[in-house]
């Protein structure tokens, strides 16, 4: 109250001169205001329920215990000797799970309320290991990935560990289950230790057993798809050994089709026949036959925009599926149809009908296209994902000195290959991409033309925090008549996906007039460093480089850019804002990006 009174004193008598001994009574005054609560909670703190002393200290043996022991609640001084009884047991297991059995344990309740457990424990040495026996019988024997246990702590002089002997256990186990070794048992599983010799010594023979096979596939599904689609998802044959990937393959695939909520896939153990073929069983159930997305999102590159994705997952018994696509920006509207048929197998093949209407204005540059066309997605055994199509284009174009329109049926095939440890946000991968296109006038066609595109991305990740990202785009255009070529067969570069510091579509070679028409030629290339300050953000700092031309020989004249960023990353992918400076004395300057989208 004195603090208070002291307070309101000075600040309606501001016209006063304070005297230093009153400013120094009023800082205390202000301190105490401020500190007393914390220093009165500090004096108030309860002592800490358990007092645990080890000799000697070992930090591995401290958390061990408190893992067993747990939050220790507030207990009078009957409550904790009863507890005692049961913390001391706790204590033993623990302490013997890291392989201490020649310990002197003491424990003693402090009276008081709360009371308080007191533990002190002279550890000694630990038992090590001396005879580790671990023995592989049966036909898995012969099977070059059905392994042995090589965990380090499993070797003679080793401090014995109970975590790694029963990781041991479950090593052999889940290896029979995954590959079907469903007999399989232990004829020998014994532990032996002497703790007066200090000593331990582990036997482990494991007798696998026949290996099982795949018996016959049963669907119980509750919709409108014929068996016969859903057969095509399966990968293996009956009578093929059995492997627990290729059913987890077949699940996660039939979830990726986009026609079922909900997939079960087990086996029937107790059905094996006398061939040791085991029956599977799948359960599905049938998504809502249609979904709509609407979803907005801006780039510095075309400004603010919004989507719209309509999709009938299935339309009929054999799995036909189809959908609109719509963007609206400042820049750009498009809308897209497509109607698809799945072919064999269906998680990777499929054949796609699609048609698109366009419309893009961007500084002097105007496009209005429609499209029609087919596409034959196929999943080749190297994993590489190609796609054969056949497109006819109508495009009216103005761009630089150029206004026509003009008719091109493309033929094309493209190739590309995605690996990564995680979707959203990998730490680790690559992507490759490459796009040929061409047309020919004996093939109803204006133009002979002919467009190759390449990508590289790579992405490595190193001590945790430190991420390296690259990217190489290569483009070339060969065609008989430049005049008449579409803008959108036409390279540009500049922008936040290929040279930062230089605004969008900004490095194109210009007319006479000085607007701009287009390459014939495409570089961009980028590298990145990236450091994680936390798991989702990270600074970066990035050099890019390249050009669009109409020469070849100017590709050696790359325009530079460099700058720094900041990532976030969302529950639906990277966020990312660069501030970037072109080095080009006449096209550079200061450019802020804003985009998203994945990195791969």
């Amino acid at each position: 109250m004195r603090c208070v009174f002291l307070l309101i004193r000075y600040r309606t008598k501001s016209d006063q001169k304070i005297s230093f001994k009153s400013l120094a009574l009023l800082l205390i005054c202000l301190s105490l205001t401020f500190f007393y609560p914390s220093l009165a909670a500090a004096a108030k703190k309860k002592p800490p329920s358990l007092l645990l002393q080890l000799e000697p200290e070992i930090a591995q043996v401290r958390d061990n215990i408190e893992a067993y022991l747990g939050e220790i609640e507030d207990r009078n001084t009957n409550e904790m000797r009863r507890y005692a009884r049961f913390a001391r047991g706790q204590i033993i297991q623990a302490l013997e799970a890291l392989g201490y059995y020649r310990y002197q344990l003491h424990l003693e309740v402090k009276a008081g309320d709360p009371a308080q457990l007191s533990v002190n424990i002279v550890l000694g040495e630990p038992v090590h290991l001396q005879v580790i026996s671990l023995e592989l019988t049966g036909p898995a024997q012969e099977q070059n990935d059905f392994t042995l246990p090589t965990n380090k702590k499993l070797r003679s002089g080793q401090p014995l560990s109970h975590a790694a002997y029963e990781a041991a256990k479950q090593h052999f186990s889940e290896q029979a289950i995954s590959y079907g070794y469903f007999a399989a048992n232990f004829t020998q599983k014994t532990l032996k230790i002497d703790p007066q010799a200090g000593t331990a010594d582990i036997y482990l023979h494991f007798e696998s057993g026949p290996r099982y096979r795949f018996g016959e596939v049963t669907f119980d599904q509750q919709g409108e798809l014929d068996e016969a689609l859903l057969r095509r998802f399966i990968r293996f044959k009956k009578g093929e050994l059995f492997s627990a990937d290729k059913l987890s393959e077949l699940s996660r695939e039939l979830r990726a089709s986009g026609y079922f909520n909900e997939v079960l896939v087990d086996i029937r153990e107790q059905q094996a026949n006398d061939q040791l073929e085991i029956p599977v069983e799948v359960l599905v159930r049938m998504r809502k036959p249609h979904s709509l997305e609407l979803g907005a999102g801006f780039s510095t590159d075309i400004g603010p925009r919004v989507s719209g994705n309509w999709e009938q997952h299935w339309l009929n018994s054999h799995g036909h599926s189809r959908g609109v696509d719509s963007e609206l920006s400042m820049p750009r509207q498009a809308v897209s149809a497509w109607y698809q048929l799945p072919l064999t197998p269906p998680m990777t093949d499929k054949l796609r009908f699609t048609t698109s209407i366009e419309d893009e204005h961007f500084d002097d540059q105007q496009s209005q296209r429609f499209s029609l066309g087919v596409q034959w997605h196929h999943r080749q055994a190297n994993d590489w994902d190609r796609i054969l199509s056949l497109k006819g284009r109508q495009e009216k174009f103005q761009v630089g000195e150029d206004e026509d329109a003009t008719w091109l049926t493309l033929p094309g095939i493209s190739y590309g290959r995605l690996k990564s440890d995680q979707r959203v946000d990998p730490s680790q991968g690559y992507r490759l991409h490459l796009d040929v296109n061409a047309s020919h006038r004996d093939l109803f066609a204006d133009i002979n033309l002919l467009q190759v595109t390449a990508l590289a991305r790579g992405l490595y990740t190193f001590y945790d925090q430190h991420r390296l990202l690259a990217r190489l785009q290569l483009g070339a255009l060969s065609s008989d008549d430049f005049s008449r070529t579409p803008v959108s067969m036409r390279f540009f570069a500049g922008g936040d996906q290929t040279v930062r510091g230089y605004a969008y579509q900004e490095l194109a070679p210009k007319s006479e007039s000085g607007r701009q028409q287009g390459g014939r030629y495409l570089i961009a290339t980028s590298t990145e460093y990236q450091y994680s300050l936390t798991p989702t953000w990270r600074l970066a700092t990035f050099v890019d480089a390249g050009d669009a031309t109409l020469k070849r020989s100017k590709l050696g004249e790359l325009k530079l850019g460099v700058g720094v960023g900041v990532r976030w990353i969302s529950p639906v992918g990277p966020l990312r804002l660069d501030l970037a400076k072109g080095l080009d004395e006449l096209q550079g300057g200061w450019q802020l990006h804003f985009s998203m989208g994945p990195e791969l």
